[in-house]
């Protein structure tokens, strides 16, 4: 079927809807927050800083293998209730189409949503507010830990890490996790009541039904778009018991509201890399300068308590010269702790 045999008044009043979602998605990017100190840092082994360091790069682990990997569903898992108690407390016609969106979704979630047809691949890079922080410590220690401190771009927080995906296919973005479910809940009711809203006219539900699957305006793709504005909230929630990590996360995705890099339908595929872990494997994906000429943003390294500070920051020292990075602060932490 040709775009020119659909209704065009449906079709515009479609693409209106669709655009109210896209103005409400932007107006929330306009105001990122920030880190305190305009750094975050990275918590990882005497092996991952040599990788990271020698190979210029920093992996973004899946979701689904990380310490916690009930993380992204624990996030859906709050959006589900909300979006139960929105069901039960807004009286909607039956043939609604805010209603029907909201039903479509609660469905989806009866499923097993670690199915990738329910959650797409996500990846991870995770950062802390503080380099100096013993909980992250206790967890790197005891093969000797170091915090690798990164510049953070201000005010962009969204596309301006000073690395990229190695995959063009994905986006990535800095996400401060929020940790208290009170205002998680809060924060998916607020973009359930505004979002949907805009599905209540009758005439819009008429205009959308009359189109159907219309490639660019119809009810796929405005459940999509829905779809990833609600995950680009619910990516940052986290179970309050690790509110002591204050993490912050670079959050890998393929997303459809930001055109990746490769926008050929899926043709090219994600590069994905496996490493060993705890006796498992797990993906990643490989985060690399925007400019290949360039290093990687590390700003300082701090080693931690358990190592000789000077003999620590020498060899760190040492190797940051030989492999090009100039300027990086090196010091050691000062925590009394044996591990």
């Amino acid at each position: 079927m040709l775009l020119s045999d659909y209704d065009q008044a449906a079709v515009r009043r479609a693409r209106a809807a669709h655009q109210k979602l896209l103005d409400f998605h932007n107006d929330r990017k306009r105001n990122p927050p920030a880190p305190r100190t305009g750094r975050l840092f990275h918590y990882t082994s005497a092996a991952g800083i040599k990788g990271i360091i020698e190979n210029n790069e920093l992996w973004a682990s899946s979701a689904y293998f990380l310490n916690d990997p009930t993380e992204v569903i624990y996030g859906y898992s709050v959006l589900k209730d909300v979006l139960d108690g929105w069901i039960a407390q807004n009286q909607q016609p039956e043939n609604s189409l805010s209603l029907g969106i909201a039903r479509d979704f609660q469905r989806s979630f009866e499923q097993d949503i670690s199915n990738t047809g329910v959650i797409r691949p996500i990846y991870l890079a995770c950062f802390c507010e503080e380099d100096n922080l013993l909980s992250q410590w206790r967890t790197y220690g005891e093969q000797g830990g170091y915090s690798l401190g990164f510049q953070v771009p201000a005010p962009d927080l969204t596309a301006g890490q000073g690395f990229k995906p190695e995959p063009t296919t994905l986006t990535s973005k800095w996400v401060k996790v929020e940790y208290d479910r009170d205002e998680q809940i809060k924060k998916c009711g607020a973009v359930l009541e505004s979002l949907l809203a805009i599905f209540d006219d009758p005439a819009t539900g008429e205009a959308v039904a009359n189109i159907g699957s219309h490639p660019l305006f119809g009810y796929p793709v405005l459940r999509q778009t829905l779809a990833d504005i609600l995950m680009e909230e619910i990516v940052g929630f986290k179970n309050q018991a690790f509110e002591v990590e204050k993490e912050w996360r670079v959050v890998v995705r393929q997303r459809e509201l930001t055109k990746q890099g490769t926008d050929d339908g899926g043709k090219t595929p994600t590069r994905v890399h496996f490493r060993s872990s705890r006796g498992t494997l797990v993906p990643y994906v490989k985060l690399v300068p925007t400019d290949p000429a360039s290093k990687l943003p590390i700003a300082c390294v701090r080693s931690g308590p358990t190592l000789d500070k000077a003999t620590a920051g020498m060899a760190v020292g040492m190797m940051l010269y030989a492999n090009g990075f100039t300027g990086v602060r090196v010091q050691g932490s000062d925590i009394p702790v044996r591990f």
